[in-house]
């Protein structure tokens, strides 16, 4: 299958006012057929690819400009493009990393989201991206008080015993801070899992109208070798749909070990009113490929998130929509 010389770029740090920053990932096509791409799938409309449509014969190489736009951004940021080729399949996630130095600009014009009257963040949403077994990641939203008065704040998360947030607890007129927030992850290493967790600040004792939604990938540290696996999906969406004799949902994609070790799926993650037909532990032999199958009662999206020993994609989410969606 085609490969890229590398699935992750960090910028370093850069300054929001000088615009866009630019990488370009070189994709090897070392399958034995020609392979276009067709479209790229981003994470968040600041980042985008430029790539040529045209067929890249067997042995050659082309480039997938990705560009990463830090308007609005602060601090440490992580984005995500996945490349996709004409058949549908999945040439590879591209991440990119960046610490971004804000513009010096008034808080109406840095902060773009209110969380209580007078009081703005930066953002509202902070994906940490993966965190390995036993280890700890921390980030930050930045927050401003907008307002002539000082606001006494205070800090409500989910019941998440691996997360930890901590705000000042008292916040200036005019004046700009952080609420800086913690994922430990227990160095256990069966733990494979998403987490997606609500922080609420409280303004003088009257909880924000906006929360910030955070989320982190507990999983373990990927090894690499010179012989391992390789896993693609096909297609990039199940289509769901109801058989002759049931309304029960159901929809498949396709799963092949194109790499030269055994493929191990450590855990496999879906919503509770979802079954699927490959449980945690499943091994796929090099060049073998297998169904998975998901089937539910209710219609939708949704996704089965798979946690794997492949270094490329260590953590794979399987989308699945009925034919509605």
């Amino acid at each position: 299958m085609p490969v890229f010389d590398t699935y992750e770029w960090d910028f370093g740090t850069i300054n929001e006012a000088d615009g866009p920053v630019s990488h370009a990932f070189h994709l090897l096509n070392n399958s034995n057929r020609n392979v276009a791409i067709s479209r790229a799938i981003p994470g968040c409309s600041c980042i985008n690819a430029d790539f040529l449509s045209t067929p890249v014969e067997p042995g050659k190489m082309t480039d997938v400009v990705v560009t990463y736009s830090p308007s609005g951004a602060v601090g440490d940021t992580y984005r995500t493009i996945e490349i996709v080729d004409t058949e549908g399949r999945s040439l590879g996630t591209l991440s990119t990393k960046a610490n971004v130095v804000p513009a010096d600009r008034s808080i109406q014009e840095r902060y773009f989201y209110t969380l209580a009257d007078m009081l703005y963040a930066n953002k509202t949403t902070l994906p940490f991206g993966y965190v390995y077994q036993g280890k700890m990641a921390q980030k930050q939203v930045f927050i401003a008080n907008a307002s002539d008065k000082a606001m006494n704040l205070d800090v409500q998360t989910t019941q998440t015993p691996e997360l930890r947030a901590v705000a000042p607890y008292r916040l200036e007129a005019g004046r700009e801070s952080a609420i800086t927030i913690t994922y430990t992850i227990p160095d256990d290493k069966n733990l494979f899992r998403t987490y997606s967790d609500t922080i609420w600040i409280v303004v003088d004792g009257t909880k924000a109208r906006v929360p910030v939604v955070v989320s982190a990938i507990a999983m373990a540290k990927p090894t690499e070798s010179a012989e391992k696996p390789d896993m693609q999906t096909y297609p990039s969406v199940g289509k769901m749909s109801a058989g002759w004799l049931s309304s029960r949902l159901s929809g498949t994609i396709e799963l092949t070990n194109n790499g030269k070790a055994d493929l191990v799926i450590y855990k496999v993650e879906s919503p509770a009113s979802v079954t699927v037909n490959i449980a945690s532990g499943t091994v796929v032999k090099p060049g073998r490929k297998i169904e998975v199958k998901a089937e539910t009662d209710a219609g939708g999206k949704f996704s089965v998130n798979l946690f794997t020993n492949d270094p490329q994609r260590p953590y794979k989410e399987l989308i699945f929509s009925n034919n509605n969606n």
